[in-house]
């Protein structure tokens, strides 16, 4: 009887074990998607130019990148009495979302997704 309870317990405690030993691997795995999520968004503008459109690649078999580059579209009402500032300057502010895919040891696809906003030149 005692063994089969040690048994049993074992058995338990593996599987906890085992689910712990995954989800660090899962941590470890969203950690290097952000840290290249993080890398897209800061090349942009530096490295490659800003302007409208979706580029994409992959940082190695495990890893793909998206990078998504529009005009921001402000929401806020405006009244009679605002300045309409996107029409009197030469500039745009441009929403760029960098998005990581990658396949967990679970054969999952995770999608890690970063935005932000960015000043460039107005494209006519």
């Amino acid at each position: 009887m005692a063994f089969t309870l040690f048994a049993v317990a074992m058995g338990v405690l593996m599987q906890i074990f085992s689910r712990g030993v995954n989800g660090a691997a899962l941590a470890s795995q969203y950690a290097r998607a952000t840290m290249y999520a993080e890398s897209k968004l800061a090349s942009v503008g530096l490295e490659e130019t800003l302007k409208e459109g979706i580029t994409s690649g992959r940082f190695d078999d495990d890893y793909a990148w998206q990078v998504s580059i529009k005009p921001y579209v402000d929401t806020a009402p405006k009244d009679q009495m605002s300045i309409d500032f996107e029409k009197q300057f030469y500039s745009q502010l441009y929403e760029v979302e960098s998005r990581i895919t990658f396949k967990s040891d679970d054969q999952r696809e995770r999608i890690v997704a970063l935005s932000t906003l960015q000043f460039g030149l107005r494209q006519q």
